[in-house]
């Protein structure tokens, strides 16, 4: 609180990750001794649309983005993972 009874809105306070020491990009987390890193792969999906006078346009759009969990060399589905981790 500052002296005329405001609360103090400009004061840094670290969040959680930032006092540990996480949450930078160099830090590799680790899973069993071995790195893990999440990888987020977009996709992309094809939209024509149909012209009545000449050819049809096709365009590439964003479409949704597929998640894949690195580890051990290989790239795994979450489910995949878990199954591969805990049998």
């Amino acid at each position: 609180m500052s002296m005329n009874g405001q609360k103090d809105l400009t004061a840094g306070v670290p969040l959680p990750l930032e006092r540990a020491g996480r949450g930078t990009a160099a830090e590799q987390c680790l899973f069993r001794g071995e790195p893990i890193a999440w990888l987020t792969v977009p996709t992309t999906k094809t939209v024509v649309t149909e012209n009545a006078i000449g050819d049809s346009e096709a365009s590439e759009r964003p479409a949704r983005k597929n998640n894949f969990i690195l580890y051990g060399g290989n790239q795994y589905k979450r489910e995949e993972f878990y199954q591969m981790a805990f049998p």
